[in-house]
């Protein structure tokens, strides 16, 4: 135990050393002393164990970890009993547990990165890979120890990982294939299940095989929201001269994004079926044995003609009984992998708070071409470009379709907004919604009793708002262009809520247009609630066929007196063909109390055709300077 003081009497009474694929070793050892051992001399110090077998007998085996645990057992005046745990360097990363976002990086990258937080050297982990991973947009870990998210990792992307000496300590190899696998061991191992160690040499002491019915074939599918076209799917069988696999297993949401990711889930599930469909158990007292290494026996073994690789090692020894190790394997031929137990992956339940984020000052956030945000999360510490954060987000929405239908309303820069994961799977964020806050408060609180107003407002004050407040509902649409261009409706109040008209209100600062291009009817004829027809024009024809019945009259008088007529038929053909329901393009206003236009400067008529006026009472006009009046035709 480097570091630790020396202390005359330390005795190991056992030993129990545990080695798995896929996991730190775990080394357990009860020991005496005679003497107290300080705890501080011993817990977090590095330590090496080795297994020494008598000369010509065996490989030294030998671990370079840290004392993770340091106990006590027993005390007595002679003796003092404890027991000490060692474990791979590995075994550390349990205890710090993160949030942390990883883009652009492979899933070997991503394991490096970590190691490298943790201060491994290049020297203490190398990879032995066949595949070429693919770069992973975004992936995060949540609330979990680093450890935990290297498994997790390597149960998603087909890797092991075990550990050997190297040439400065211990050295951890992660593998995703038979490539990887230990094959130095050259000598066939003896096979004796009546013999052992009477024999005077290493050997394998019993072994038994299990086996079970797996699936036939894999299917997977799943849906790209950038390929949207339809879902991605892949079916792989890497056992087709295998009889002895039933049926088909199906797995929805494996989260590939293209046809090769697709296949490479499909076979990954295959893969794992099947490295669990033959199992080796046995017993040795080969002190070589260790997790990866590829044994081959003095006897054949049906279904492991190239041997077998042992995936788990549980080294035993004390003083009441010699060295001796129980193991697992599979056939040598096949990848192993780590049961992926998709149940056992984190999920996120309910949303976490993110904030807008932007590549500049602007005040709403950037879109990309698919209408996508980036957020920063909150528990987010690391440094990152601007406005690159995260990966690109879907914003939800209350309505979207086809031919960019749908509801939009832009994000602002450091919007809150609470960040959902399909399936809970922290791989696949989205925006769910926004939320206000103590530095962005909400538009509409309980404090001026806005709690009846439904509104929307934009960073430059466009708004729509709808007032329910009984006896006083309104509906107001507005903007601040133009100093201010509004249409007020129902129930109108200024910006301190008192009333200033109701009905509707169509204003602005600036210029206005009133335009209709197959007519327009000006009405201030009544129609309650709405119950007519829009151009219900009754009340001005009635005053319009008036007028032209006066005329006719007026007409014929002329006519008698052989003097020139008025053009009726003109007057008539323009009721009853162009303002009678707007069959034209043409204005019709209509008051049944009176109209009237005035002009602080000029006012004036013009007509291309006839200009007809008709009173049924008196015509006055008053003139201020000269009056004139020219005729064509005198």
């Amino acid at each position: 135990m480097r570091g630790a003081p020396p202390s005359d009497g330390l005795s190991i009474i056992s030993v129990k050393a545990i080695e798995r694929l896929g996991s730190p070793y775990h080394i357990t050892l009860e020991l005496t002393a005679n003497v107290e051992l300080a705890r501080a001399d011993y817990l977090g110090h590095n330590a090496t164990f080795s297994i020494e077998p008598l000369p010509g007998d065996g490989t030294p085996r030998e671990w370079n970890g840290n004392i993770t645990r340091f106990t006590r057992t027993r005390k007595t005046r002679d003796f003092c009993a404890y027991r000490v745990v060692v474990e791979s360097p590995l075994a550390r990363l349990r205890i710090t547990k993160r949030s942390r976002i990883y883009q652009n990086k492979t899933v070997p990258e991503i394991i490096e990165t970590i190691l490298r937080d943790h201060d491994f050297l290049t020297h203490q982990f190398a990879f032995k890979l066949r595949r070429k991973f693919p770069k992973l947009v975004f992936h995060m870990q949540h609330q979990l120890s680093d450890w935990a998210f290297i498994h997790l990792l390597m149960r998603q992307a087909g890797l092991f990982c075990y550990t050997r000496p190297g040439d400065f300590g211990d050295q951890v190899i992660f593998a995703d294939d038979i490539d990887g696998y230990d094959y130095s061991l050259r000598a066939n191992v003896l096979y004796r299940e009546t013999s052992g160690l009477e024999t005077g040499h290493e050997a394998v002491l019993s072994l038994q095989q299990q086996s079970v019915t797996v699936a036939q074939s894999i299917r997977v599918r799943d849906y790209n929201p950038l390929r949207s076209w339809e879902p991605i799917e892949a079916q792989v069988n890497l056992a087709r001269d295998d009889k002895t696999t039933y049926g088909q297993s199906y797995t929805w949401g494996s989260r590939h994004l293209d046809a090769d990711a697709a296949k490479f889930e499909a076979q990954l599930r295959h893969e794992e079926a099947l490295s669990g469909q033959i199992r080796f158990d046995g017993k040795s007292t080969v002190s070589a044995f260790c997790p990866g290494l590829v044994v081959r026996l003095d006897e054949k073994l049906p279904d492991a003609p190239h041997g077998m690789v042992l995936s788990e090692v549980i080294h035993e020894a004390g003083r009441d009984k010699s060295y001796h190790n129980t193991f697992r394997a599979i056939p040598a031929e096949r990848p192993y992998r780590i049961l992926m137990q998709e149940h056992s992956w984190p999920k996120i339940v309910g949303t976490l708070s993110a904030r807008v984020t932007t590549r500049d000052d602007s005040d709403y956030a950037e879109l990309d071409e698919n209408g996508h945000y980036t957020v920063r999360f909150d528990f987010d510490t690391d440094q990152w470009p601007r406005g690159g954060e995260s990966v690109r987000l879907r914003l939800a929405k209350p309505f979207a379709g086809a031919n960019q239908t749908g509801f939009h309303l832009p994000l602002l820069r450091d919007t809150e907004v609470g960040i959902a994961f399909a399936g809970g799977d922290p791989r696949c964020p989205y925006i769910a919604h926004a939320h206000h806050h103590s530095h962005a408060t909400d538009l509409i609180h309980g404090r001026n009793g806005w709690n009846t107003r439904n509104t929307i407002r934009t960073i430059r004050n466009n708004k729509l708002r709808l007032e329910d407040a009984e006896g006083k509902e309104g509906v107001k649409l507005a903007t601040e262009y133009g100093g201010k261009t509004q249409l007020n409706l129902g129930y109108i109040v200024n910006a301190e809520r008192q009333k200033r008209g109701e009905g509707y209100e169509l204003r602005s600062d600036s210029w206005g247009a009133l335009r209709a291009g197959k007519g327009l009817f000006l009405s201030a004829d009544a129609q309650k609630t709405a119950s007519g027809q829009t151009l219900d024009m009754s009340a001005a024809l009635t005053q319009l066929q008036a007028a032209q019945a006066r005329m006719q009259s007026l007409s014929d008088a002329v006519n008698k007196a052989k003097a020139v007529v008025a053009a009726c038929e003109a007057q008539k053909s323009l009721l009853e063909t162009q303002l009678k329901d707007l069959q034209q393009a043409v204005i019709l206003a209509s008051a049944p109390h009176g109209v009237a236009l005035t002009s602080g400067e000029h006012m004036q008529l013009a007509a291309g055709g006839h200009l007809f006026t008709s009173t049924g009472g008196n015509a006055d006009a008053a003139i201020g300077g000269n009056y004139t009046v020219a005729a064509g035709n005198a």
